[in-house]
């Protein structure tokens, strides 16, 4: 028992790393390659796990030469231009100035229906709406709508505004963090003095966040 209790705490520090070396995509972002060593280290994994005879390196090194293959084709994908498509496949473009293709619909196996759904999930109500809708390799579909169905930008109002960035999560649930304080760039005595201002302390806030333009939002417990 205390044999495999150590194999599933050295098999889940040993996936997490490669994981984290393989990259911070999520699943449904993983290229097809990805995919593929992602189900095959799950498999190599659960083996000396499940089996206690088996030995721990026959998971280890495994995992290992699926890393550095993984690794070696992420790179050559970049460099050599004709291996992109072999590894990583191509975009299809669904809908082209608001006609579909459909040959290319047929060809990648994608229902109407599902078509339909997937733009309304993308607020799309009506297909004349849409001017490309091109299904990429890593399965996500982008639509771009027709301006006239686009809702108007700054430019298009012809009215200037500034950048506030995003909102920095300073202290959440009484916590403080340094990291997002470091971001905004002050210090926990620049923190202390804005609290005082709001008439709390620490242990009374559940959250408060401070942008890039400086506006700050505070909740309280």
């Amino acid at each position: 028992m205390l044999t495999i209790f150590i194999r599933v705490i050295l098999v889940y520090i040993l996936l997490v790393g490669t994981m984290r070396i393989m990259g911070k995509r999520q699943i449904g972002e993983l290229q097809l390659s990805e995919l593929v060593t992602t189900i095959l280290l799950s498999e190599l994994a659960s083996q000396p796990i499940t089996d206690s005879q088996i030995p721990f390196a026959f998971a280890v090194i495994p995992i290992a030469v699926l890393l550095s293959l993984e690794v070696i084709i992420s790179f050559a994908v970049t460099k050599v231009p004709f291996l992109k498509p072999i590894f990583d496949g191509k975009p299809s473009i669904l809908i082209s100035h608001g006609v579909i293709d459909k040959a290319e619909v047929a060809k990648v196996r994608i229902s109407l229906e599902e078509l339909l759904s997937s733009l309304r999930i993308e607020g799309i109500g009506d297909i004349s709406e849409v001017d490309y809708a091109i299904l990429e390799h890593n399965g996500q579909l982008s639509v771009i709508p027709k301006r006239a169905a686009s809702p108007p930008t700054a430019d298009d109002l012809k009215t200037k505004i500034t950048e506030s960035g995003i909102a920095h999560a300073v202290i959440v649930d009484g916590h403080i963090s340094d990291f997002d304080l470091q971001l905004i760039g002050h210090d926990r005595e620049w923190l202390k003095k804005r609290l005082a201002h709001y008439k709390t302390d620490l242990k009374r806030v559940y959250l408060f966040t401070v942008n890039d333009d400086g506006k700050e939002y505070l909740v309280k417990k």
